[in-house]
């Protein structure tokens, strides 16, 4: 009899715990994208295969730590699977704290929490919208446009701007332009200096060097927004053309371990930085994973440090922030885990960005992940959802590693930034 009763203590523990098992919901929040200054993009993923049917999902947000359904929410339909959730009504330049949420008989179901700063009205930010608005540039800002002188220094990648400018040109005159280096001051086109060569050791991985034993390479762009400016025909806007600085596979160290936050090993190239070309992350924690002192926040230093130095001297320079690539080359570098982690610094940068309104950026990357006609392209790794860079962008392949579809977006986006830093307000 005990024997029996024991069988019977068994299976109902068993039972129970399969129903447990089989109602179990995982519920994963979609990163945040497409912000603006009052609206952006999220959503989330829900599996399940218990009995009690989702009723009611969408996302929470609010301006403090752990929203709820009683804050503001999204209803997105019902039951399992992947949903997108459309945010609006958010207030211009504040930060927000987002949860993907599902409803039940059994209760209220969270997803993990994500965070977002929203954009300014005010504030100048390149992306995929710059190229639906191009043709709005009114002519006396295009005409204003042409009295400047644009550096967009980088590697490879940046010749896709100075190809696209030029392929624009030939289409659509009235955008004239120039590709050349040291010209003088003109109001008949805009000027692109087309050198010197800059990757990361010029730009930013310098900034990793204690103060006291910086090398050469830190008073590099310095030294050219002087030279210029002391010419008499200053750069008017500088800023810095990424290359697979951020995904690429260093030869020495490869990806670091992986991160606890986000679960990705992160990669890229630190050519010139203090530790050699190893893998890198988003700030100084990440040197526990990395072994390298130059992380994402390097770079913001550094174009930072730039910033500071044209204001504390006068200089007309303006340094913009720029996003880096999201094409497939180089063996696939933006797909999988090794884009993942590409993406999370971009949004690093953006964020960045957003917390002061004086602050520019290209955003290379939104600009490219979008076709003419607004069709996003996106992939995922580990459950998150990233941008990547569309097949009529990428292909067929140019020097730049992009098309000439691709060049002639990152053109058009480029004529709407200069529009507006000349002064336009982005209205007809």
């Amino acid at each position: 009899m005990k024997m029996l009763n024991v069988l019977i203590l068994v299976g109902l523990l068993y039972s129970t715990t399969a129903c447990k098992e089989e109602s179990k919901l995982v519920l994963t929040t979609l990163d945040v994208t497409e912000i603006t200054s009052s609206t952006a993009v999220s959503g989330g993923n829900i599996i399940y295969s218990g009995p009690e049917e989702i009723t009611m999902r969408g996302v929470c947000w609010s301006k403090t730590p752990m929203p709820s359904v009683n804050d503001n929410k999204t209803t997105d339909g019902s039951g399992s699977g992947a949903f997108t959730s459309l945010i609006a009504g958010l207030s211009a330049n504040n930060k927000y704290y987002i949860r993907a949420y599902a409803i039940n008989q059994a209760g209220t179901y969270y997803g993990d929490e994500k965070s977002f700063t929203t954009s300014s009205e005010k504030q100048i930010i390149a992306d995929h919208r710059a190229v639906d608005n191009f043709n709005k540039i009114p002519e006396k800002y295009i005409a204003e446009v042409k009295k400047m002188l644009l550096a967009y220094t980088g590697e490879s990648h940046a010749y896709g701007i100075i190809s696209g400018l030029d392929a624009l040109k030939k289409a659509m005159p009235k955008y004239s332009c120039n590709i050349g280096t040291g010209e003088m001051s003109t109001n008949s086109y805009l000027r692109v200096n087309s050198g010197p060569t800059v990757g990361e050791a010029r730009w930013f991985t310098w900034f990793a060097y204690p103060e006291e034993s910086r090398p050469s390479a830190s008073t590099f762009i310095k030294n050219l927004i002087k030279e210029y400016n002391d010419q008499g025909h200053p750069i008017h806007v500088l800023g810095f053309g990424w290359c697979w600085d951020m995904v690429g596979l260093a030869e020495v160290g490869g990806e670091s371990k992986p991160d606890p936050v986000y679960g990705c090993k992160f990669w890229g190239l630190s050519e010139g930085g203090p530790d050699g070309n190893l893998g890198w992350g988003l700030d100084a924690e990440d040197y526990l994973l990395s072994g390298n002192r130059v992380c994402l926040d390097t770079y913001l230093q550094a174009t930072q440090e730039y910033i500071k130095y044209c204001e504390e001297n006068g200089y007309l320079t303006q340094v913009i922030f720029t996003t880096g690539p999201v094409d497939g080359g180089g063996g696939g570098y933006f797909r999988g885990e090794i884009g993942y982690q590409g993406y999370l610094k971009n949004e690093r940068i953006r964020e960045y960005v957003r917390a002061d309104d004086s602050r520019i950026l290209f955003d290379y990357a939104d600009i490219l992940s979008y076709d003419d006609d607004g069709t996003v392209t996106t992939v995922s790794w580990n459950g998150h959802s990233y941008p990547v860079c569309t097949a009529k962008n990428e292909y067929p392949v140019l020097d730049a590693h992009i098309s000439a579809t691709g060049e002639l977006r990152l053109a058009k986006a480029m004529w709407w930034m200069l529009a507006r830093m000349a002064g336009w307000d982005g209205t007809n």
